[in-house]
């Protein structure tokens, strides 16, 4: 199954369940269709906090919201984002984001 995005950003407020392992499981119930991932091949999406109460989630956990110091476009976010009325945005990899 081809993945629809490369990324997710998520208000923590969306996590839901009494323990830890059940909010994480919540996030993660939304967010791996959405990025294409597969349980039953052992993929797994990664989440990541953010300032302001966000989750970064995405299926590769060196994935990061912007280029990294020392490329040519270091501190430029690697993503293209589409923000949603609940509040996440969607993101997809600019050109030339797959290999930073």
């Amino acid at each position: 199954m081809d993945h629809t995005f490369d990324a997710l950003i998520l208000p923590e407020s969306l996590k839901s369940g009494e323990t830890q392992l059940d909010r994480i499981d919540s996030i993660l119930r939304s967010a791996e269709p959405l990025l294409g991932v597969d349980r039953s091949r052992g993929e797994r999406a990664y989440i990541r906090r953010q300032p302001g109460g966000r989750l970064f989630v995405t299926a590769d956990p060196r994935d990061t919201l912007l280029f990294p110091v020392g490329h040519p476009r270091e501190g430029q976010t690697r993503y293209q984002w589409t923000s949603r009325p609940d509040g996440s945005e969607r993101g997809l990899l600019v050109a030339g984001a797959h290999d930073a």
